[in-house]
């Protein structure tokens, strides 16, 4: 008699009509989301986290990793409910990131506005990419012309028309 007892429970248990705030049998793994993006002088992880306060936030980079651990609680302290069905995630997270060599890790920057971490990281001078201003000038002696052509005609300044 236990064992159908255990059987009808599991089927009411697990049938949306019978019990609507049932739990999925599709378990989804906690995970932070994050979006990484690339200027020409730095690198931006920008990630979300809903509900979670700053001082659940840390990062640490070592080596050449940039680790992001969130802490999310359920409820405040002080609350106490009972749960019939909880989708959201909560507990302790981590994410890793490994970082290009070209990351200034000394002047990362971090700024949580939101429920969204933004991770400015700037990369070294001798990574970003210069300018090179090219210069109107003369020919030396013994230099000669570079070769025009123009569209009316493929003349040359060293060829002359026969």
């Amino acid at each position: 008699m236990l064992q159908l007892w255990n059987v009808l429970n599991d089927v009411m248990r697990n049938d949306p009509w019978l019990s609507p705030f049932s739990a999925s049998t599709v378990s989804m793994a906690p995970t932070l989301h994050a979006d990484v993006a690339e200027t020409d002088a730095e690198y931006w992880i920008t990630a979300e986290l809903p509900g979670v306060s700053l001082e659940n936030v840390k990062l640490v980079i070592e080596a050449d990793v940039l680790t992001l651990t969130v802490d999310k609680q359920l409820g405040s302290a002080g609350e106490h409910r009972n749960y019939h069905h909880v989708e959201r995630r909560y507990g302790t997270f981590s994410r890793s990131f490994r970082l290009p060599p070209v990351v200034d890790c000394e002047h990362v920057q971090a700024t949580m506005k939101n429920g969204v971490l933004s991770i400015r990281l700037p990369k070294i001078e001798q990574a970003r990419p210069r300018r090179i201003p090219v210069a109107v000038g003369t020919l030396g002696p013994g230099e000669a012309a570079p070769r025009q052509i123009s569209a009316a005609s493929e003349t040359t300044n060293d060829e002359s028309p026969a």
